[in-house]
């Protein structure tokens, strides 16, 4: 009996997701409204070439202050995301249902207005807190994540102030992939 017990125990951890853990990065994307998007991958962790457009190794993408996803009309993978207003922690599962695509290129899943504020006088855009995207990725797991800032940068990295224009945005990422399951 007592085999029995501690077998049954054991398979039901083993059928526990793993939690995912979470990561921080920069992205150094284009600061410019034109150009191609810097593309971003959960599953690598960061950075995916442009020459990997054409495929599901990325799940979104980033230029100047937009966010593409990579489905619909902006990728051949099955990415969808929701912008919720939640804490990054306090989203604990992905949902199963209800993730926006991109249907044309002004019909984007994301929206500015859901992100960001912008300031006219200065000129720049502050991530508004507590909002966290959820993404189905493009091969269908799951993954969270918080732009913590957007700071204007040179093609180096290195943050500038006016009266220099930017040519780069640099977005400090935290998000957490989960490759099995829904939970985070």
């Amino acid at each position: 009996m007592m085999a029995v017990v501690i077998g049954f125990t054991s398979c039901q951890k083993d059928d526990q997701p793993t939690p995912a853990p979470v990561a921080s990065n920069d992205f150094l994307v284009n600061g410019s409204a034109v150009g191609a998007f810097d593309l971003f991958g959960f599953e690598v962790g960061g950075r995916v070439p442009n020459t990997d457009s054409v495929t599901n190794r990325w799940d979104f993408g980033m230029r100047f202050e937009r966010i593409i996803v990579n489905s619909g009309a902006s990728g051949r993978g099955n990415a969808g995301v929701q912008v919720v207003n939640q804490p990054f922690d306090a989203v604990t599962v992905a949902p199963e249902t209800g993730y926006a695509f991109d249907t044309s290129a002004t019909q984007l899943a994301v929206k500015p207005e859901q992100w960001y504020v912008y300031n006219a006088t200065t000129r720049s855009f502050s991530p508004i807190a507590g909002r966290t995207f959820i993404f189905r990725t493009a091969n269908n797991k799951f993954a969270k994540m918080e732009i913590l800032t957007a700071l204007p940068a040179d093609d180096n990295g290195n943050l500038v102030t006016p009266p220099t224009r930017p040519t780069r945005i640099k977005y400090q990422l935290r998000f957490a992939f989960q490759s099995n399951g829904r939970n985070f």
